[in-house]
């Protein structure tokens, strides 16, 4: 048997040193649990004279990928570079070679997935991936074995913490969009380019990797609906918050007869929703079983410590396999690889839903009422409005916003290009849509 794990890392960055710090700090409690020292050897990075603030003495650090790769003495890699090109070279070289790979790469994950899985499956090796969604959220882990045995009919939430921070701000402390974001950013929330967080892309790859495990087969990033948070506004939290509502950013799935209804955008959820209280960057991820009903996971969804703790839980698995001597590790998803099932996402246009509208308009006579027409006739039946303006002010911007019972995605667009279209449209249209209860 083995004396000791050995470890290789590439990437020593936010998340890279936090691993570091972690097990460095918990070195004693991690060998008791594991049976035998585990420890991280070697390193590689771009910068290796970089100063990365804690003693790095006890490994080599270098830039060379065969440091780590070419070395039969590593028994687990840890992926923690992002990216996309190199990250994938480093996992399918490691799972190649026999050797346990770890990794909180969600994007490569979501828009490689039919090429990491399959090797995952093939190799001799673990293969996990726990932190690349949720972080320290053990939504992976617990989607592929603890609700193995159930049929998964829905999987919807926040997971997104840095657009979760933003909307919590404006909410509560009445920060404009741009406020919030500085915020974010100051707080280490949010990259200096945002455009993965509030365009909904980082949402959309953590979804695209819920749905595979949860639907058993592997979806086209491509096909799902993704929309950010950067257009929401001021006005759009004053306005909701009076007719009862918050908004949060969502991904959401769900089994239909006609396929996956996914998609990835805010929506309005009711102020005694049980979402509606996940601020800040925490996570809050809902599953839906046949049999088991509701179930809900809750826990922070960025930042290195809690990024961490979810490569750690892998790395430890990992570990036990290696020692135990298992003749297979645990599949990737609950289910074997010449099982998975064709998956096809609904189109967005066939959707359903209810529907915030807000429409910035020139406060002229009829405005209302050529509005309400054309909903009618796209059969988009209205269920509130609120109209504000002051007479005798026509080419004054003001708001109409209108609230709509369930109605065709395809409809509602088709309606709002022709209310677009008019001279009175003083700015673009908000839709925000709305939550079931």
């Amino acid at each position: 048997m083995k004396d000791s794990i050995n470890v290789g890392i590439f990437g020593l960055g936010n998340v890279g040193m936090g691993v570091v710090r972690l097990l460095e700090k918990n070195r004693a409690d991690i060998e008791k649990r594991v049976g035998k020292p585990v420890r991280i050897v070697k390193a590689v990075v771009a910068n290796p004279k970089k100063d990365r603030g804690a003693d790095l003495s006890g490994m080599m650090v270098d830039t060379d990928p065969g440091h780590i790769l070419d070395d039969p003495k590593i028994d687990i890699v840890l992926e923690l570079i992002g990216g996309l090109t190199l990250a994938e070279d480093i996992i399918l070289k490691a799972l190649e070679k026999g050797k346990s790979v770890i990794t909180a790469n969600k994007a490569l994950l979501a828009e490689k997935g039919r090429i990491i899985f399959p090797a995952a499956y093939d190799a001799a090796g673990c293969f996990g991936f726990e932190s690349s969604v949720g972080t320290a959220v053990p939504i992976i882990r617990t989607l592929r074995e603890s609700f193995a045995g159930d049929d998964i009919l829905s999987i919807s939430g926040i997971i997104n913490g840095t657009s979760n921070y933003i909307l919590t701000r404006m909410t509560h402390d009445r920060l404009s969009f741009d406020e919030a974001l500085k915020a974010a950013q100051g707080m280490g929330l949010a990259e200096a380019d945002p455009t993965l967080d509030i365009r909904g892309i980082d949402a959309a790859h953590k979804l695209i990797i819920l749905m595979n495990i949860a639907f058993n087969g592997v979806f086209d990033l491509s096909e799902l609906y993704t929309e950010g948070i950067f257009g929401i506004t001021a006005a759009d939290i004053n306005y909701t918050r009076q007719l009862g509502y918050t908004i949060k950013h969502m991904g959401k799935a769900k089994k239909t007869d006609q396929g996956i209804e996914a998609r990835v955008h805010p929506v309005l959820v009711k102020k005694d929703h049980l979402l509606s209280s996940v601020n800040g960057a925490f996570n809050a991820i809902s599953v839906l079983g046949e049999f088991m009903g509701p179930s809900i996971l809750y826990g922070l969804g960025a930042g290195p410590g809690p990024s961490a703790v979810g490569v750690a839980g892998d790395l430890i698995e990992a570990c036990r396999y290696i020692l135990t001597g298992q003749q297979r590790p645990i599949s990737p998803f609950s289910i074997p690889l010449e099982n998975w099932l064709p998956v096809k996402t609904v189109p967005m246009a066939e959707i359903r839903t209810e529907y915030y509208l807000r429409f910035p308009v020139l406060d002229r006579l009829g405005v209302l009422a050529f509005i309400s027409k054309v909903l009618s006739e796209n059969r988009i039946s209205v269920r509130s409005v609120i109209q504000e303006g002051k007479p005798g002010r026509e080419e004054s911007p003001v708001d109409i916003v209108i609230m709509t019972h369930e109605a065709v995605e395809a409809d509602v667009q088709k309606a709002l290009k022709e209310i677009n279209g008019q001279p009175f449209i003083a700015g673009p249209t908000q839709l925000i849509r709305i939550e079931p209860d």
